[in-house]
């Protein structure tokens, strides 16, 4: 049984669904809707072959070009239906509902699965995506000095079942030259887009939403434009704590990696840092000396932070001091006052 459902209907399904992309595993990379697993009908090599032949031959070669690629594969896509999706309803979608999807979609029917066919495709949903992206936002935004544990109160707040929008977290990066150790690949920026849609379209946006104070560039990915926006302009609560503490925490989290990868990342912020720092710092990690590497990295990351904050709207924070066995009441009860 074949039907047909929009994407915003199918944004509001319950989850989990079964959700196939049948376009190629380099459109996927590029950027899916996340829970999708990708089902390329046609790969890389195929979806290039049917493209080439559609410019030089025409649209009837190319489809007769496609049927005789995915024909032998018909057999492997069943088969594989039937070993994972049986009992389940299947959704799918290509770029933008078009013969791919369609040809999968009539195949796992025939085969005896419930299926829906998600009209408009990828296409529809990206554009669901920068619409929802376009609008303002407002937070509730954590700030503070490097190593103040924003994202531990982060992960706090969500454990209490706060609304956290944690964008290191989906960038697979911590923010700074050295954020990237220990994480894995990050996301194209199509990709970082939609899955900071799919976390904030499902929060109640007349409730608080938790965001910790971020510089527009992550790592390779830029934070879209409204989402910066929203935290620049929203109010912060600033983290104190001590420079000695802040000081082992950065040890803790990054005095474990090798020496050579901490100075090649040293090296990167050198102009910014000056030369004098910076060779300060190197020589530090080239002698076992990770304490004063860090005291040294700290201070540059500090004053960078302090002139970023220094640019906010003046009275729009509230400075706080947090203490461990009353973490998250002590954040919560804050009033905003200037």
């Amino acid at each position: 049984m074949l039907k047909l459902i929009g994407i915003s209907d199918y944004l509001k399904l319950p989850e989990p669904t079964i959700l196939l992309d049948a376009r190629s595993e380099g459109e996927f990379e590029q950027g899916h809707i996340p829970g999708a697993i990708s089902f390329p009908i046609l790969n890389n090599e195929e979806r290039k072959l049917v493209g080439t032949c559609y410019k030089q031959n025409g649209h009837q070669a190319a489809v007769v070009l496609g049927y005789e690629l995915v024909g032998p594969k018909f057999k492997q896509f069943v088969a594989h239906a039937y070993k994972n999706f049986v009992g389940q309803e299947i959704y799918i979608h290509c770029w933008r509902g078009g013969l791919r999807s369609q040809i999968m979609s009539n195949l796992l029917s025939s085969a005896g699965f419930k299926v829906h066919l998600v009209r408009g495709g990828y296409k529809t949903y990206r554009q669901e995506v920068l619409n929802f992206l376009s609008n303002d936002f407002e937070f509730e935004v954590l700030g503070g000095l490097t190593g103040s544990g924003k994202t531990y109160v982060l992960d706090e707040l969500e454990s209490k079942r706060s609304q956290v929008l944690n964008i290191e977290r989906l960038a697979n990066h911590k923010g700074s030259a050295f954020g990237s150790l220990g994480q894995n690949p990050q996301p194209t920026q199509e990709h970082f887009e939609n899955l900071i849609f799919e976390v904030l379209r499902k929060f109640n946006f007349e409730k608080p939403v938790w965001v910790e104070d971020e510089s527009r560039l992550i790592g390779s990915l830029q934070v879209p434009t409204q989402i910066y926006q929203g935290i620049r302009n929203s109010f912060v609560y600033f983290l104190e704590y001590s420079f000695d503490d802040r000081l082992e925490h950065i040890l803790k989290e990054y005095g474990c990696f090798d020496k050579n990868l901490l100075i090649e990342r040293t090296k990167q912020i050198k102009k910014r840092m000056g030369d004098l720092m910076n060779r300060t710092a190197i020589d530090a990690l080239e002698t076992g000396d990770l304490r004063t590497w860090a005291e040294v990295v700290l201070g540059h990351y500090d004053k960078q932070y302090r002139y970023g904050f220094g640019l906010r709207k003046p009275g729009n924070s509230n400075n706080i001091k947090l203490k461990n066995d009353e973490l998250i009441k002590e954040l919560l009860g804050v009033k905003k006052e200037a």
